[in-house]
């Protein structure tokens, strides 16, 4: 209800709640900036804040409060720190300084200032959001409010009126009329007919049985007899009259019915029809499903396998093609020799197929030019490649010795001492360098030579001499302007002989003299690591140069990397004893073209790089006369066999055993030792006796 009063209204008419924590000295008056002359009166703004464009909150402050007071106020409401909020006036877009006072902002006559309260980018990244249901949980109205209200006339003495307005709070508690509690919960829900209507003393409940009021009336209603009575019977009604016990059974008639009609009624065995064979169903139903995932597993798991596999080729390809590009092994320069010679084969075929004559001489000589040319190429890539290996190799020579000697003494401290020795590698070492550089002018050159010359005047060596006239002979064809193109040679050779020099020690006691071994084919005496050597051999006799030269060259990479496959199998299963770990990579190219004849024992497939050679016995170790030939797809599935003679038909079976007893021919050495050195018991000295290694 509201009142109008007569007396004189105060200027502010706030609330504790909306100036709650509020420090403000309202005896300091401030004048404002534009007329000195003129004192502020102190009273109320309303401020109305537009929260997400769609809700405003209005509040009352009074109009010396600064924004940062505002701020301050209204974060307690909405339960937000004052860091987080940023005040704008509508339609402004920079935000309002902390200094500002209310009064500046307000101008208009009803003392309303309109504000976008927004929040800053931090609020978003700490997970802050203005929710206008906090503010009216944290909200208490107040009971005492001031309203102005514009006067009715437009004359100049009419003047606005203010009027003080009385909030009563007249929420009544409503009575419980019908409904239910929730037991769980402990929550009451009255009915539909309790929350609307005319008041209680209105409302009639005689005779109301319904839905919405959800009630019961309840009756008693005698069925027995007023009062207990006696009886007394005489003669034969004694005999007729009946009482009946809470014991007895009544028992009533009905049409009858055979044992046929029963059972028919009853369908017993139907019954237990309908529930074997929705049991059947819903078994067959669960094995369906359960072998659909299994599919689904399995088809995902071979998808995996196989693009595991694609993966391997792909990388194994690209490996190939890189080693082939840039060769550094003596195996990549002869898969490059053989891959020139698997080139010129077909070229042939097909020059016998395609010409005959003139024309095919004129061809093989064409032929003849191309592959000259590209072994060539080949060669002088791999002498390149020799001249910076052995540079290479030099710089690491030298570098080993002009470091100090190192040892570990007392208490685990390493000790460094540096000699004279490697004081003088490092010394010569530099000349060295300065001669391996070619960058170097005529004048420069020369220089160089000199210094060098006077440096070996000092060493004791053999080659000083042959040295000295060396450096003089380059010196006289530098000064004659010869082209330095051409003394490739003579500073190859002094590189030589300053190389000795500085690797040559007096104090050293003279090395042991390798052992060495004639070669048949070439009848040169060399050392013995350079003799291969196989299994299948009986003396090294042939040097590593005569053994390449004795055929065309071989991709050995492609039967190194099945021996390789051979051997982590083996590993897997713990078959660490097996012959897989003693035969060498020229074994497996025997094995694979001599005896399986490069193909598979089944599909006949000639790439050697799909080829594989596992058990062929699973149950026993892999040896030459265990094994079987066949491609990586057919390997898998051969190793999972543990019945052989149930797979295979008896001509494969017998040309395997075929295969089986040429390989024990032809590795019967290897065989026979192996045989001896088992049962003779000398396997177990190995690593403990000195003569057994």
């Amino acid at each position: 209800m509201s009142k109008e009063s007569d007396t004189k209204v105060p200027e502010v008419t706030t609330s504790a709640d909306d100036i709650e924590d509020q420090e403000v000295d309202y005896g300091e008056l401030q004048q404002k900036s534009h007329d000195e002359d003129e004192i502020l009166i102190l009273k109320d703004v309303t401020v109305k804040f537009r929260i997400l464009k769609f809700h405003i909150v209005t509040h009352a402050y009074p109009n010396i409060y600064t924004i940062d007071e505002v701020k301050k106020d209204i974060s307690t409401k909405f339960q937000i720190q004052q860091k987080y909020l940023v005040l704008k006036q509508v339609n402004s877009t920079n935000p309002l300084k902390d200094s500002q006072r209310l009064f500046d902002l307000c101008d208009n006559d009803y003392g309303v200032i309109d504000m976008d309260l927004e929040l800053t980018e931090n609020a978003c990244l700490a997970n802050v959001r203005l929710e206008p249901q906090q503010y009216y949980n944290n909200f208490s109205l107040p009971d005492i409010i001031t309203v102005r209200v514009p006067a009715d006339g437009s004359g100049e003495g009419s003047a606005s009126r203010d009027l003080v307005v009385e909030i009563e709070n007249q929420a009544i508690i409503k009575p419980f009329v019908g409904g239910y509690v929730d037991k769980i919960t402990k929550i009451e829900f009255h009915d539909a007919f309790t929350q609307t209507g005319p008041p209680l003393e209105r409302i009639k409940f005689a005779g109301i049985q319904s839905r919405d009021t959800q009630t019961v009336e309840e009756k008693a209603i005698e069925i027995a007899t007023p009062r207990d009575r006696a009886t007394t019977n005489y003669g034969e009604a004694t005999e007729l009259s009946y009482a009946s016990k809470y014991t007895d059974r009544t028992v009533s008639t009905g049409s009858y019915e055979s044992y046929d009609e029963m059972t028919k009624r009853i369908d017993l065995i139907g019954k237990v029809t309908l529930i074997q064979r929705n049991f059947r169903r819903y078994m067959w139903e669960k094995a369906i499903k359960q072998c659909a995932a299994e599919w689904r597993r399995l088809q995902k798991e071979q998808k995996r396998r196989e693009g595991k596999r694609s993966k391997a080729r792909q990388e194994e390809y690209r490996k190939e093609c890189i080693v082939k590009t840039f060769p550094k092994t003596k195996e990549d320069f002869d898969a490059l020799y053989a891959q020139v010679q698997l080139w010129k084969e077909n070229e042939l075929k097909r020059i016998c197929e395609k010409y005959s004559g003139a024309p095919k001489i004129a061809e093989m000589h064409q032929l003849l030019d191309k592959e000259v040319q590209l072994l060539n190429g080949i060669e002088r890539q791999r002498q390149l490649l020799q001249q910076e290996a052995k540079k290479v190799r030099n710089e690491q020579i030298l570098k080993k010795l002009g470091d100090p000697v190192k040892w570990v003494g007392y208490n685990n401290l390493t000790i460094q001492m540096d000699t004279l020795r490697n004081q003088r590698v490092r010394f010569l070492a530099n000349y060295y360098r300065k001669l391996v550089d070619d960058t170097l002018s005529s004048t420069d050159r020369i220089k160089v030579l000199n210094h060098l010359s006077d440096v070996i005047a000092k060493e004791d060596h053999s080659a000083v001499d042959e040295l000295e006239s060396l450096l003089q002979r380059e010196r006289q064809l530098l000064i004659c302007n010869v082209n330095q193109n051409g003394l490739d040679l003579l500073r190859k050779r002094q590189l030589t002989l300053v190389m000795d020099i500085i690797t040559s020690d007096k104090n050293e006691s003279p090395a042991k003299a390798p052992n060495t071994r004639l070669c048949k084919k070439c009848s040169r005496v060399k050392v013995l690591a350079k003799f291969p050597l196989d299994t299948r051999q009986t003396s090294a006799s042939i040097c590593e140069r005569c053994t390449d030269l004795q055929g065309p060259a071989v991709d050995i990479a492609i039967y190194r990397s099945i021996l390789r496959s051979i051997r982590r199998d083996e590993k897997k299963r713990g078959a660490l004893a097996s012959y897989a770990f003693i035969i060498q990579d020229n074994d497996i190219k025997h094995i694979v073209e001599r005896i399986w004849h490069g193909h598979s024992a089944i599909s006949n497939e000639t790439n050697r790089a799909e080829l594989r050679l596992v058990r062929w016995d699973i149950r026993s170790d892999w040896s030459p006369w265990n094994c079987i030939c066949l491609t990586e797809s057919e390997a898998r599935a051969h190793l999972r066999i543990v019945h052989l003679d149930r797979y295979y038909e008896a001509s494969i079976f017998k040309e395997i055993t075929n295969k089986h007893a040429l390989s024990k021919h032809t590795f019967k050495q290897l065989r026979d030792i192996d045989q001896v050195f088992v049962e003779s018991g000398t396997w177990w000295k190995v690593g403990l006796d000195g003569s057994c290694k």
